[in-house]
Parts: C-alpha cells; sequence; structure tokens
C-alpha cells in the first residue's frame, strides 16, 4: 500500500512542475543577480519543498474533475517550461 501511494505522488504532474520550475530557477539566479534567499527560502530543495507543500493543500480543496483539469494544466506547463526564457520566469516569481 504504501509503495502505490508513493507511485501516485511522484507521478503528479503538478509535484514534478514544482521540482523543475525550481531547477529553472536555479539556472537563472546569477542573471537576476539573485539568491534563493530572495524566494525566502535557504536553497532549491527547499523551494520545491514548499511548493510541493502549497499544492498538496491545494489539491485536498479540488473535487475530482477540478483536480483533473489541474494536473492536465500541470503536465502541460511542463512542456512549456523549457521554452520559458529567465526574463519570463523573473516576471511571474521574482520581486526584488
Amino acid at each position: 500500500m504504501a509503495l502505490l501511494l508513493f507511485l501516485a505522488c511522484s507521478s503528479d504532474a503538478c509535484r514534478q512542475l514544482c521540482a523543475d520550475v525550481a531547477q529553472k530557477i536555479d539556472g537563472c539566479l546569477d542573471e537576476w543577480g539573485a539568491t534563493w534567499e530572495d524566494f525566502d527560502v535557504a536553497e532549491r530543495v527547499a523551494f520545491g519543498d514548499r511548493c510541493r507543500s502549497e499544492w498538496d493543500a491545494e489539491r485536498g480543496e479540488l473535487e475530482p474533475r477540478q483536480l483533473d483539469a489541474a494536473t492536465e494544466e500541470c503536465a502541460a506547463a511542463q512542456q512549456d517550461l523549457g521554452k520559458v526564457t529567465c526574463d519570463e520566469l523573473r516576471a511571474l516569481y521574482f520581486e526584488p
């Protein structure tokens, strides 16, 4: 049963998107002259953990059809993330 729960969580597109966004931001920090402290976290992993915690809380509030739609949006965002520039990411996530 625990393995089944682990597999369900690890395949969640929104949880994976959190890690992917954190990785992408990590590659932009130098260009922005920023550090993870500017995001109120100590490191990339902490940013991803906070994102996943926020998603887990949000997911618990969604109805099944809303959850399906959100998961589809996260999957689409994952596919598009490679095309997002640091400038675009900055506009979404970074407030100096």
